[in-house]
């Protein structure tokens, strides 16, 4: 496109990544123009590499076999998850058998993803459906009241539009930003940290590793198979934890290696050398409480960050991009998104992320459940609490206004009886309560 040029077309997305592309193949297969602004190619690695129970079906709708992935070397199947604590103990969460069977029909597998070659081939796959790809940033919007006009990027250019889906992720949160939407926070900063390693004997499952005291914050190491003899291997902690140990003098791989040498596993993998570099990335888990308006929507980690714990994020921006481009594809005779349709879809994705990231704070990483009752059970209850949940909502597809407020409800009562527990627990606590720290 040419330095301030006036671009109209029917629908402008933000962002090129898995939530941005998947909307602008709903929206163009329904033979909708889309123009989707994303300054750079995708070249880093990214995190969200192990999948929910929940994600091939999204996939599927996408154009992409779970079978396909897999023998494109794409993906690798995770058959389980294991939390391995460092004194040996450990823990697998599998679905049950009878869950594949009649009347139920779940598929018992998910998938481990190579996230940078998921990319190209969904990029390619846009290319050919003829959804255009501009090179530039999104820095403004043109807007009467909440409706938005038109983005301008850093060229000067302006695109205007009929429609606008924000999936310009957590770090740039445009929409949130220009239009000062609020946000509902979950823990403290935490931050990832990540590489890769050729590894022989891997397996076809997630694995969690850690050695967190009874008194700590949790924190955790995972190692994720994302091709045959690849694996992704990286350490969660909080920010102000890491920064505490940068002040010590330590650098970024100091920390990593450290804190995997704690592990029999990786002993193997730090003596070989071959571990990548490390990458770096720090996030805040949290829910933008409006996430669509009279013709935008917001998707991925621009409307929800969901803990990486939860395997939560690939699903989430996917269910995201399916939902959002649907209230956009029902409204275009109205040429606005009713009320309705707005409420239905923020009550979906505020809800989906309090419990994920709620529940997850509450039973793994602060101590007053977990203490009293053991990681490798509170474990158990949240796998399969939130194993659950997203079958639940893969199922019912709750999106008319009552099966919302059903879920929705139900998602609250869960959350309610967590609480609850926790409560009864510090009236009586075992080995005194904990308040984590705050983060920088």
């Amino acid at each position: 496109m040419n330095s301030g040029a006036h671009i109209r077309t029917d629908v402008v997305v933000i962002g090129g990544g898995l939530a941005g592309l998947a909307s602008a193949m709903h929206l163009r297969r329904a033979g909708l123009g889309v123009i989707c602004l994303e300054p750079v190619e995708h070249s880093e690695r990214m995190v969200g590499e192990s999948l929910d129970w929940s994600a091939p079906e999204l996939f599927e709708q996408l154009g992409f076999a779970m079978e396909d992935l897999v023998e494109a070397g794409i993906a690798t199947y995770k058959r389980h998850v294991v939390l391995q604590l460092r004194d040996g103990s450990r823990a697998e969460y599998i679905p049950s058998e009878w869950l594949g069977k009649p009347p139920f029909n779940i598929e018992l597998r998910t998938l481990h993803l190579d996230r940078v070659r998921l990319h190209v081939e969904l990029r390619k796959m846009a290319e050919r459906a003829g959804i255009t790809f501009v090179g530039e940033t999104a820095t403004g919007v043109e807007r009467t009241g909440n409706r938005l006009r038109a983005v301008v990027t850093n060229s000067g250019s302006r695109y205007e539009g009929n429609w606008f889906v924000d999936a310009s992720g957590s770090a740039a949160s445009f929409l949130g930003r220009q239009l000062k939407l609020p946000y509902a926070e979950y823990g403290p900063k935490k931050v990832g940290i990540w590489s890769y390693a050729s590894v022989e004997d891997w397996q076809e499952g997630t694995t969690l590793y850690t050695d967190t005291q009874d008194d700590e914050y949790f924190s955790w190491v995972w190692e994720i198979p994302i091709a045959p003899g690849t694996v992704s291997i990286g350490y969660v902690t909080t920010g102000a934890n890491l920064k505490r140990q940068r002040a010590n003098g330590e650098s970024v791989d100091d920390v990593f290696r450290r804190q995997l040498s704690k592990f029999e596993r990786f002993e193997q993998v730090l003596a070989k050398g071959n571990l990548e570099p490390p990458e770096v990335r720090s996030f805040q888990c949290r829910a933008c409480k409006t996430a669509c308006g009279p013709n935008w929507v917001i998707a991925g980690e621009a409307a929800a960050v969901p803990d990486p714990i939860t395997g939560n994020g690939v699903t989430a921006a996917l269910r995201h991009a399916a939902e959002g481009t649907r209230m956009i594809l029902e409204s275009l005779t109205r040429g606005s998104i009713s009320w309705y349709r707005r409420i239905r879809y923020n009550m979906r994705l505020s809800h989906m992320a309090k419990f994920f990231n709620g529940l997850i704070e509450r039973l793994a990483y602060t101590c007053t459940l977990r203490n009293r009752f053991g990681l490798l059970k509170t474990g158990d209850v949240y796998t399969a609490l939130a194993w659950s949940m997203n079958h639940l909502y893969s199922r019912m597809r709750p999106g008319g206004m009552l099966g919302t407020a059903v879920f929705c409800t139900a998602l609250s009562g869960l959350r309610a009886l967590a609480w609850l527990a926790e409560q009864l627990v510090r009236l009586a606590p075992a080995r005194g309560g904990f308040v984590p720290q705050e983060a920088y």
